[in-house]
């Protein structure tokens, strides 16, 4: 626990240091400019009677990961995220308390060793941290661990997932805390070799593949794929051009070309890795990039609109495929989105 807190602000020896301070002020414009950065653009006011805050934050990188510690020194509500910065956030409590809103009427409480994780480009959330809150955070890139899904699990992420946010309970001695102390004790004595060599992708990897594993447990029926099968470089190929492409709805032969092979070739590496057909791989993204766009659009984007940008001519078969994909209507994700 230890090895926690004190990241970012102890060197090896034990030594208070300053090596990873980004900002140590009581001017909101100050911290708002650093914080922006760190994390992404939002609203933050104080709770209770107007206070200046006594906010600190240290911060460094882990692959695509940023480790932070972060507090304000009084109470605050924090809201707005940002979605089009296209990030995410794991938000571990070292001090103090935090209550974290993802609905409504949904809140999550943490405390001493929880942490709450929220993608916040697919998620609406906000959160009230108490006085004495002190956090160690990590903020990731959606795209980043949306590819890391792909690779270690063989299909991309339902998109009900990034949606989903969750609590990590079980205090100091949970899984994710050892991990987390596992990686501050790595920033704290080897900071050059996970700031510039392999170390710092293997973190990466590790911190990644656990928050995604823990992240499928909490929905029904995770993505199918041959998860964990290594699948072989024309269908890595295709599945990289489908991700650049599915918007055009490129046809099986350009995505045979892309890959270097014949469609014979790639239909039978995606039925025997993927256990689907390359077409159904593409319309897979296709509508999942849809959902997305449905769930964050605003006036005057329309169902028939957005189906129409990512290939989707005729509305009834489109609307059907969304239907039996997702259980709803398309126009009920827009409606929902925009609510």
């Amino acid at each position: 626990m230890d090895a926690i807190r004190h990241v970012l602000v102890q060197d090896a020896q034990g030594r208070p240091s300053e090596h990873h301070r980004l900002v140590a002020s009581c001017d909101w414009d100050a911290i708002r400019l650093w914080s922006d950065q760190v994390y992404m653009p939002y609203s933050v006011t104080p709770i209770g009677p107007v206070r200046r805050p006594d906010s600190v934050l240290d911060a460094t990188r882990i692959g695509h990961f940023t480790l932070s510690r972060f507090k304000y020194g009084i109470p605050v509500n924090i809201r707005d995220f940002s979605p089009e910065a296209g990030m995410g956030m794991v938000l571990t409590t070292l001090g103090g308390a935090a209550r974290h809103w993802s609905g409504a009427r949904s809140y999550s409480d943490t405390g001493l060793g929880d942490a709450f994780v929220v993608d916040n480009s697919r998620a609406s959330y906000w959160v009230d941290f108490d006085e004495r809150h002190l956090q160690v955070n990590l903020t990731f890139q959606h795209d980043a661990l949306a590819d890391l899904h792909l690779r270690w699990f063989g299909a991309p992420a339902d998109e009900r997932l990034w949606r989903h946010s969750f609590r990590i309970g079980g205090g100091p001695g949970s899984p994710w805390m050892a991990l987390l102390g596992y990686v501050c004790q790595c920033v704290t004595h080897m900071p050059d070799a996970v700031g510039e060599g392999p170390l710092g992708r293997h973190l990466e990897e590790m911190v990644g593949v656990h928050l995604l594993t823990q992240w499928r447990q909490q929905i029904d029926g995770p993505a199918p794929g041959s998860a964990y099968r290594p699948a072989p470089r024309q269908v890595l190929a295709a599945e990289r051009y489908i991700r650049e492409h599915a918007r055009y709805a490129p046809t099986l032969g350009e995505l045979a070309a892309a890959a270097g092979v014949s469609v014979r070739s790639l239909s039978q590496a995606f039925r025997a890795y993927r256990d689907c057909t390359p077409m159904a791989a593409l319309r897979e993204a296709r509508l999942q990039g849809v959902r997305a766009e449905l769930s964050m659009a605003t006036a005057p984007a329309t169902v028939q609109s957005v189906a129409a940008d990512w290939g989707f001519t005729h509305l009834g078969h489109f609307a059907r495929l969304y239907r039996e994909r997702f259980g709803e209507l398309p126009a009920a994700t827009l409606r929902a989105g925009r609510h």
